[in-house]
């Protein structure tokens, strides 16, 4: 082909293919290129340049679909450009891909697959089956096969690997499909606080199902102290009711009771704090506390999804497991954003600061005092004797007089008795 001058397109399955056909050609002292995804400057040029005369480009899957090979001047008439497949790809769609570079709007141009039994793709699917028919046959080592038998078997095998590759992107369907249907709950109720006008009613469902479940649990066995501490931990309300009454009005008018109690708080917090301030509240508690929960719960779906293949063991259904377990952590968000949500809303306050006037220091009054140039007149005149005493008395502060010794020279030996140079030793300090 690069005698008469005519293109080649060398395509491979992996970059580390064409990185080893890059060699054994440089070893041939062959010129040509390279396109694997690492000379991203370079990749324009070289697809421009792949349809001139004598060419050689080696190339991966990115001289698939999408890229147009322009012939060069002369090219044509040498019949175009060549494809050479260095091993068939696992789905037909590929091979479909790299043959169609050649022969495009009209041009002249051929293609031409290599195949081993070796190969990845035969390795796999039909390879032993396959030999021991060519030694039955005959056929000696690296002599060319061109019989029907090889590409339908080629055929079957590319057809097996796409069929496996559908289930498994058909599974990863039906696994995000689990997600999506949860997404959808969660930016519904999402929207809803972000554009209604309210979610006061929102809250009170939250509230109205918290309750209907709290005294399911406490009501049955007559717990009425640990019901009315969780009522009143949750919406700040004291039950006055006596244990007598709590048994006498029964589960359905304990329900309502409360909910009575409920419903009073919110009307005193609305009065006290006003309505726009209160549904401020309402819809920054329902979106700060989804989005906390939401991005947990993917947490918790992410490390679900990462070992529910090990159900497989037990005889199980990965997909079912992961349904079921999904759904039993979604529901359990559901019911952690409305206790949080109501939490948030009835135990709102605020602190009301208080202004103290500033305190201005009291200025002390100026003290007077007298000066005089002696001390009669006063009391503190002395007596001649108490003068002549302290005269006669020695001052006890005493000058400690200054010793200055003979000056020691930079070279001469230390005072202290070191042996060394003044200058290396004490001198240093000097």
């Amino acid at each position: 082909m690069k005698k008469i001058g005519r293109p080649v397109l060398v395509g491979t399955t992996s970059v580390e293919v064409s990185e080893t056909l890059s060699r054994m050609l440089k070893r041939k002292q062959v010129a040509h290129e390279v396109l694997n995804a690492k000379q991203h400057q370079r990749e324009a040029s070289i697809i421009q340049n792949a349809g001139l005369k004598s060419a050689v480009t080696i190339a991966t899957n990115m001289a698939g679909r999408g890229t147009d090979i322009k012939l060069g001047p002369g090219v044509a008439d040498l019949g175009g450009l060549h494809i050479i497949g260095t091993e068939r790809h696992e789905a037909r769609r590929i091979d479909r891909q790299l043959r169609g570079r050649a022969g495009r709007q009209g041009d002249p141009g051929s293609s031409k697959f290599f195949l081993s039994l070796e190969d990845d793709l035969m390795r796999l699917f039909g390879s032993e089956r396959i030999s021991r028919v060519m030694e039955k046959i005959g056929i000696e080592e690296g002599e060319a096969i061109e019989h029907s038998m090889i590409t339908s078997s080629v055929e079957r095998a590319q057809k097996k690997v796409e069929e496996n590759n559908f289930g498994i992107r058909k599974r990863l369907l039906e696994y995000d499909n689990v997600m999506n249907q949860q997404r959808e709950v969660i930016y519904d109720r999402r929207r809803q606080a972000l554009m209604g006008e309210r979610v006061k009613d929102e809250i009170f469902d939250m509230a109205s199902s918290y309750v209907e479940k709290t005294v399911a649990k406490y009501f049955p066995e007559g717990d009425y102290e640990g019901l009315r501490d969780e009522i009143q931990r949750t919406f700040t309300v004291l039950m006055d009711i006596t244990p007598e009454e709590f048994q006498r009005i029964g589960e359905k008018g304990v329900e309502d009771y409360i909910m009575k109690l409920v419903n009073e708080n919110y009307r005193r917090k609305e009065e006290k704090y006003g309505v726009d301030l209160i549904a401020q509240i309402e819809r920054f508690a329902v979106l700060t506390v989804i989005d906390e929960k939401w991005k947990e719960h993917l947490r918790e779906m992410d490390d679900l999804k990462e070992g529910i293949n090990f159900r497989a063991y037990g005889q199980k259904d990965p997909l079912i497991e992961y349904k079921k377990d999904g759904f039993g952590l979604f529901v359990q968000m559901l019911e952690d954003i409305s206790k949080d949500v109501i939490n948030f809303v009835f135990k709102f306050t605020t602190q009301e600061q208080k202004v103290e006037a500033p305190v201005q220091r009291q200025r002390m009054p100026q003290r007077m005092t007298t000066i005089k140039q002696s001390a009669e007149g006063v009391g503190m005149k002395m007596t001649p004797e108490q003068s002549d005493n302290m005269q006669g008395q020695p001052n006890e502060t005493k000058k400690i007089p200054i010793k200055v010794g003979p000056k020691v020279g930079r070279n001469d030996p230390c005072p202290c008795g070191s042996g060394k140079k003044y200058k290396n030793c004490h001198g240093k300090e000097a």
